[in-house]
């Protein structure tokens, strides 16, 4: 997978740019709107957005080389109001473009070995965690589209933080 990084640095950028705007339209939501069970895997939009820092808290502590968290509970929660949740939003998203954009190469190929024994390199762990993100915002944006609110454009030659070509 040699050259990933390049790609793990937009695909930062995509997921802050998808999470600001995400979360922008999220704030102009009445409080018991984001809070409303609608049948979503984890019942309502803030649950779903906990959700996706929970896991990449997660994911970030394996993909820095740390060992995993003893039990991992899908449905834990971190945040239950929505303002330190966009804090903590924020606070990630600065944290995997600070990880991304100052990585050497060669550290998205070293290996991370799984407590099954499974050895599988660094970027793939990257590729899961803005795989999982993107998932789960599809959720919240459906939610959003049901809802009449239009989410807009999520392509990434749109992403106004893309820098390419590299200066």
């Amino acid at each position: 997978m040699s050259g990933y990084g390049p790609i793990a640095v937009e695909l930062a950028r995509y997921n802050q740019w998808q999470n600001e705007k995400l979360y922008g339209i999220v704030a102009g939501l009445a409080p018991q709107e984001i809070a409303r069970d609608r049948g979503m895997f984890f019942g309502d939009i803030l649950a779903t957005l906990d959700h996706m820092l929970m896991v990449e808290t997660h994911l970030l502590a394996y993909i820095d080389g740390g060992a995993m968290p003893s039990a991992f509970d899908a449905n834990r929660r971190i945040e239950t109001e929505f303002a330190p949740l966009r804090a903590a939003r924020q606070k990630m998203d600065a944290a995997f473009r600070t990880r991304c954009e100052g990585a050497p190469p060669q550290w998205f190929d070293e290996i991370i070995v799984m407590p099954s024994g499974r050895r599988l390199p660094r970027s793939f762990w990257w590729a899961q965690l803005f795989n999982h993100a993107t998932h789960h915002r599809s959720q919240v944006t459906s939610e959003l589209t049901r809802m009449g609110i239009d989410y807009g454009n999520t392509d990434m030659p749109y992403n106004p933080l893309t820098q390419f070509p590299a200066p």
